[in-house]
């Protein structure tokens, strides 16, 4: 019925003023699975599922159990902003994702979790989620459960877990369950993984998660040591994206939604400003993949310059909490820093304990084989356990050659990485001097860009901008709402004019 209404919904919104039916067109589907179904739990008034729905027969699999699940980037920035007036533009701002990304995911968990949705009188879609989103999606996703579960079981979700390892303070450690599946799973196939290692737990570029590193650190018992010293721990770089949309998005409503090439180069990947000779201050095309992403317009000036505008960044539900500081008022960091990428994050007496092992090993199993291809053993076959071990010695012989090979190609490899990373940093950092520093092209880009800026458009709360429909709401009460908004209107307007008087 929810989905019915803001069809009609959507038909009779014109009558408004400020409603611009273009903007419905732009957002993505919400779908209708389930919608007029009551097989699903519902939700009472306060927003929670109520427990006489979640007993309700449903089947054993349904179109919402093997649905793919939603970006977990944009569940976790949805919990962090209460679950509550949540707007696209946020979330995106939040959870370093595209737009179009988060408008998709806002739209598949407001399906699995049965989340209400308003609409305001600009066309804009605020979701409205349960308290627990994490549990709705479980309940309602068989296949988000699975995914989930393998996550934090192999490495990955690290909020949840660090969280119930702090309620039972027991740190970072890693209970009996993580341990066996650390042992048995197949590691060369987890190094691939972007959950691989204590990177695939900790993201440098997430501060909530910073300060978990010692306790992770204390936590890794030898096996995991043992795999660190030869698959390392993961790339620390892997939320890089993630970050640079984040960071970018800051400084473009710091800046009033337009910014030049020059204010975002810092967040990209460029090339170093000396080595571009005639090209400096004239290629613009690394801006490209972050105009695209935030819904970035060219504009054009008198001078011939460019200046970005990104009106969808320029609309938020968020200004009455803290959250408004850090989704609007710019960016803390400089310029875009990528992590190099270390050996091991051993210690260095682990990883010489662990070498040591390694050439042991070699040296063993090296021994074993003069000892077989001794003329004595020629033709000899041992049984039992001796003949296990000579039937599987080149086996043996390939694990100790990995076990001291993997290390110093991963050496070679990163230290190949480091370099271009260091390159990238560089160049970034080089383009943030030159863009303090100057000069008359760029202060007239920046003056240029100061003449666009936009208003921050609220959206929900007390003083924002309110919603025409909302479906957690019935239509008597929808009609109650709008005649008390008229009767308001009207009454401002005959108390402000005299001729009444």
């Amino acid at each position: 019925m929810k989905i019915v209404a803001i069809s009609i919904l959507v038909g009779a919104l014109p009558c408004y003023p400020a409603f611009t039916p273009s903007r419905v067109s732009l957002l993505p589907p919400v779908s209708t699975r389930g919608a007029i179904s009551t097989k699903y739990p519902s939700r009472n008034r306060n927003n929670n599922i109520t427990p006489s729905t979640l007993s309700a027969r449903r089947p054993l699999l349904s179109e919402d159990d093997l649905a793919a699940p939603p970006d977990q980037k944009v569940i976790e920035a949805v919990e962090s902003l209460g679950g509550n007036d949540v707007l696209a533009s946020d979330v995106a701002a939040k959870a370093g994702v595209s737009l179009s990304q988060a408008r998709q995911s806002l739209s598949s968990i407001a399906s699995l979790t049965r989340g209400d949705i308003s609409v305001t009188q600009s066309g804009d879609l605020l979701y409205a989620f349960p308290s627990s989103i994490k549990n709705a999606l479980s309940s309602n996703s068989l296949r988000y459960k699975v995914t989930n579960t393998w996550v934090e079981k192999s490495g990955g979700g690290s909020s949840d877990r660090d969280d119930r390892n702090d309620r039972r303070g027991g740190g970072g450690g890693m209970g009996m369950n993580n341990l066996m599946f650390d042992i048995l799973r197949p590691r060369p196939f987890g190094f691939f993984s972007p959950s691989y290692g204590y990177y695939g737990r900790v993201d440098p570029y997430n501060k909530r998660q910073l300060g978990r590193q010692d306790n992770e650190e204390e936590g890794s018992g030898i096996f995991e040591s043992i795999y660190s010293y030869i698959f390392g721990d993961g790339d620390p770089n892997r939320s890089v994206e993630a970050a640079r949309l984040r960071e970018a998005s800051k400084v473009i409503r710091k800046n009033g939604g337009a910014v030049t090439a020059e204010q975002l180069a810092p967040f990209c990947d460029v090339d170093d400003p000396d080595e571009l000779g005639d090209k400096f201050l004239v290629e613009e095309g690394f801006v490209l993949p972050i105009v695209s992403q935030l819904g970035g317009e060219p504009v054009v000036t008198d001078d011939g310059d460019i200046v970005y505008i990104f009106p969808d960044l320029q609309v938020s539900a968020r200004g009455e909490d803290g959250d408004f500081d850090e989704l609007v008022l710019g960016s803390d960091v400089d310029y875009l820093e990528e992590k190099t990428v270390e050996f091991s994050r051993n210690p260095a007496i682990g990883n010489i304990a662990t070498a040591g092992l390694g050439v042991v090993n070699l040296g063993g199993a090296l021994y074993l084989g003069q000892v077989l291809a001794s003329p004595t053993m020629a033709g000899v076959r041992l049984g039992g356990m001796f003949g296990l071990v000579q039937a599987g010695y080149p086996l043996l012989v390939a694990y100790a050659i990995l076990f001291n090979a993997i290390p110093a190609a991963r050496y070679f490899y990163n230290e190949k990485k480091n370099g271009e990373i260091s390159k990238r940093n560089s160049a970034r950092r080089k383009w943030k001097t030159y863009m303090d520093v100057g000069g008359t092209k760029t202060k007239r880009k920046l003056d240029a860009a100061r003449t666009l800026k936009q208003q921050m458009r609220r959206l929900g709360g007390r003083s924002g901008e309110q919603a025409v429909y909302d479906t957690s709401k019935n239509f008597e009460e929808i009609v109650g709402d709008k005649e008390k908004a008229d009767m308001s209107k009207f009454d401002e307007l005959l108390g402000g004019d005299d001729s009444f008087q």
